[in-house]
């Protein structure tokens, strides 16, 4: 009998490698998805050695081509979830390979192909689990605090493409972008779960805010010199902030979502870490979702079909 894996992108580091260990723990096989081929078949090997089923992704989320070369490499893998780990949170005013903004493009624009390529693996009673983050809602006053602003919606197409976009259109505070990248996320999240319902196909999606965690890269555009200070201020306010976690709770929360019974049948659902809560206003708009699920899918060279 063919093996049903849990793919997880992002996996060679924090909380995605935190994920594989914990799925490894349960005796899960995974495809671990990662950029530089060297980390991900150093991840394969630890997970082979424990007795578990492994595969590789080796994939670069920000140049499509090389995603496609992997998800050709993949094969006919059988799924029983799927997480989009991967992010970028970047101020700089970067581009992907393929022209895209770079936290736009990683973020959203790179897992819809991901996910739209690997729908058809996915077996009945899987689960896909998005990646968000707390910082899309606008009343999130860890977010504000830490200094990033609440996302600002310009449209897909303009997000992606900011050098295209009319005056007024193009969002130049990365922190904006990044936040706003996150609203993506759940606006994927939406589409694709409502995608699985039109086709009557029995797959939960969850999108996800596993919280602040100080034990994990998001700060590596930080100065090297404050990080260390930092990161020890977060380890001793952890404990006593709502919303700040370490990796290794937020990667339990995960397994559980893909693996335990009693989230079947829940999704569509916004969780900070385990707990359903709404989204943003924003997040919930059936037009974004859709606009999103349209244009997305345009922008990455797929053909999906309109949703009901």
């Amino acid at each position: 009998m063919q093996e049903n894996f849990v793919l997880v992108t992002g996996a060679t580091g924090g909380l995605g490698r935190r994920t594989v260990r914990e799925l490894v723990r349960r005796g899960v096989p995974v495809v671990v998805g990662g950029r530089r081929r060297d980390t991900v078949e150093a991840l394969t090997a630890e997970v082979a050695a424990a007795g578990v089923g492994c595969l590789p992704f080796v994939a670069d989320l920000a140049d499509l081509a090389s995603v496609r070369r992997g998800l050709e490499e993949l094969g006919d893998v059988r799924l029983r979830g799927l997480v989009a780990n991967a992010g970028m949170n970047s101020r700089r005013d970067a581009r992907t390979a393929d022209g895209f903004e770079i936290n736009f493009g990683v973020n959203v624009l790179a897992h819809q192909l991901v996910l739209w390529s690997l729908r058809d693996h996915l077996e009945p009673g899987a689960r896909v689990v998005v990646l968000s983050s707390g910082v899309h809602e606008p009343d999130n006053m860890l977010a504000r605090r830490a200094g990033i602003p609440a996302p600002t919606w310009m449209g897909a197409r303009n997000l992606a493409l900011p050098d295209d976009a009319e005056p007024g259109r193009r969002i130049e505070a990365g922190t904006v972008r990044y936040s706003t990248s996150k609203l993506a996320s759940v606006l994927q999240a939406r589409g694709l779960q409502a995608h699985f319902r039109d086709t009557g196909r029995d797959v939960d999606v969850f999108a996800v805010d596993p919280g602040l965690m100080v034990d994990t890269g998001l700060g590596r555009e930080i100065p090297r010199w404050l990080q260390p200070p930092l990161r020890a201020l977060g380890y001793a306010l952890t404990p006593f902030v709502a919303n700040m976690r370490l990796s290794g709770t937020s990667a339990r929360s995960m397994v559980s979502l893909l693996l335990d019974d009693g989230w079947h049948g829940r999704g569509f659902q916004y969780l900070d870490g385990l707990r359903p809560k709404d989204p943003s206003p924003d997040a919930m708009r059936d037009e974004l979702a859709t606009e999103l699920w349209t244009q997305s899918a345009e922008l990455v060279g797929i053909t999906v079909p309109r949703l009901r």
